[in-house]
């Protein structure tokens, strides 16, 4: 006799609860259950000798696996990074037993119940006083007001033109329109602020007039994101996270006014600068202490942390390398219980791959955001808008089947 046994993957618990109703298992068995099947694999960073050998004996007492630096148990080394392995219900019963504890194991606790309860959750965007439901993933369509877009679609002040694309792009089932003046390729030059405002503010108030779309402002000046928030935006896609560049300030007190949604974005440097020789030594840990701190700082400024949304940057001072790295690895951000927003279309790493022109690139675009939904994206930030709303429905139905 041979038996059927084969691997089963669980994403998340709808995974789990699929693969045991099938099965027919009772519902308070699954209910048992779930806890017990959904495993975990976190990389805590930098914990001293003291701290680091007592959740490696905790963590074993409660069943779950902890592994940290070679040299840690003769000293030889003060610090390391513990990898955390273990059952939801491990990893529970670990977070019981550190509560309270000295050498800021209590305070880990607390973070380990925030970042578990993050990555079996939907993260909601709360912009203006709308909620964007992302229990399927969203397409936000691109409308480039610039001469110099990288992509070749630029508009230009051809403001009837910029609405008769956005209609275009709501028809074909983009939920938000990311609306920008000044290009952010690679070399590329700044926009004096009144003639961003001079492309912006007329479409901007045209399509709060005659749309429900949710409207995005791609701006990090402080002047043109409350302007734009006036004329009726709901977010901000900042590629400076709220850092700004040079003397351009004020855009998180603008979002904090108007409880606006912002986009915080990853890029290293400046347009005209990010892409000389960009380089990592930990891509993870860099990107995630950036956005600890850029998370952080939008609070301090008022900003509720439902309106934020997170895009590592893609292109945006990054290696071919990096960019995959990303893609691969969106599980990198998912403690921070934030919509990522990913932008891959038509950009350069997929003509290096390819080979092909920037025009040719829709099926490598593809390719990506694919990818990246089925890692965790909840907003893709598209050029062509009909291809991208196609493949979320059928990601997100495959992502649903369970097992």
């Amino acid at each position: 006799m041979r038996y059927r046994i084969r691997p089963c993957r669980i994403d998340r618990p709808a995974d789990a609860v699929a693969l045991m109703e099938r099965a027919g298992v009772s519902s308070a068995g699954v209910r048992l259950m779930i806890p017990k099947l959904s495993f975990h694999v976190l990389q805590i960073a930098g914990l001293r000798f003291t701290p680091a050998t007592i959740l490696k004996q905790e963590a074993l007492v409660v069943g779950a696996e902890a592994a940290v630096h070679k040299g840690l148990v003769v000293r030889g080394v003060e610090t390391t990074d513990v990898i955390l392995g273990g059952t939801r219900a491990q990893l529970d019963r670990l977070r019981a037993k550190l509560d309270g504890q000295q050498f800021g194991l209590g305070a880990l606790a607390e973070e380990l119940g925030a970042v578990l309860d993050a990555l079996e959750g939907v993260p909601v965007w709360r912009v203006r006083g709308r909620e964007i439901d992302l229990s399927e993933p969203r397409v936000m369509g691109i409308l480039n007001l610039t001469e110099d877009s990288f992509s070749g679609d630029g508009l230009a002040a051809d403001a009837d033109a910029a609405l008769e694309r956005a209609g275009r792009m709501i028809d074909e089932g983009a939920a938000i329109i990311d609306v920008g003046a000044e290009s952010t390729r690679p070399g590329a030059e700044p926009v004096p602020a009144e003639i961003e405002l001079a492309r912006l503010l007329p479409v901007v108030r045209a399509l709060a007039e005659r749309t429900d779309a949710l409207i995005s402002v791609d701006t990090y000046k402080g002047a043109v994101a409350r302007a734009c928030l006036q004329a009726g935006a709901h977010i901000v896609n900042d590629i400076t996270a709220l850092r700004g560049l040079g003397d351009d300030s004020g855009t998180a007190e603008a979002v904090a006014e108007f409880d606006a949604g912002v986009i915080l974005m990853h890029m290293r440097g400046t347009p005209r600068d990010m892409q000389r020789d960009p380089a990592y030594d930990d891509l993870a840990g860099e990107l995630h202490a950036f956005f600890t701190e850029r998370v952080a700082a939008a609070i301090a400024a008022g900003i509720p942390s439902g309106n934020l949304a997170l895009d590592p940057g893609i292109g945006f001072g990054k290696r071919l390398g990096d960019n995959l790295a990303l893609l691969n690895h969106l599980e990198w951000f998912g403690g921070f219980d934030r919509p990522l927003v990913i932008g891959a279309s038509r950009k350069s790493f997929i003509g290096t791959l390819s080979g092909v022109e920037v025009g040719d690139r829709l099926s490598g675009t593809l390719a990506a955001h694919t990818a990246a939904l089925l890692r965790g994206a909840g907003v893709l930030r598209v050029h062509d808008v009909a291809a991208a709303v196609q493949a979320v429905k059928v990601a997100a139905a495959i992502a649903g089947t369970g097992q």
